[in-house]
């Protein structure tokens, strides 16, 4: 897997799982299905990221750009990412412990 194709399968992981979410609350509580495939696939795009980077060179800062720049390419994009990966883990957690997946 290239770098981009971990990057989209992150990004449509978020995206399918806050869906099922405001859906599932809103809509229909069948939709909460998406929130474990989004999870799946967030964490699956995760596990590859981690297996095919070196996190040394990920955060090392590179003498061409400034401090804000490298903020929110390297430190910020891997905070939301793990926040949201908090709220999946919690999420799946209340729907298997409720029964509703």
């Amino acid at each position: 897997m290239t770098k981009r194709a971990v990057n989209r399968m992150i990004g449509y992981g978020i995206l399918i799982f806050v869906i099922g979410f405001c859906s599932g609350q809103i809509v229909h509580t069948y939709l909460l299905a998406f929130i474990p495939l989004g999870s799946l696939m967030t964490f699956t795009g995760v596990f590859f990221y981690l297996r095919m980077t070196d996190l040394n060179e990920e955060f090392t800062w590179n003498e061409n750009e400034d401090f804000l720049t490298f903020f929110w390419n390297v430190i910020a994009l891997k905070l939301w990412t793990s926040i949201f990966m908090l709220w999946m883990l919690i999420m799946n957690t209340i729907l298997f412990t409720d029964g509703k997946i």
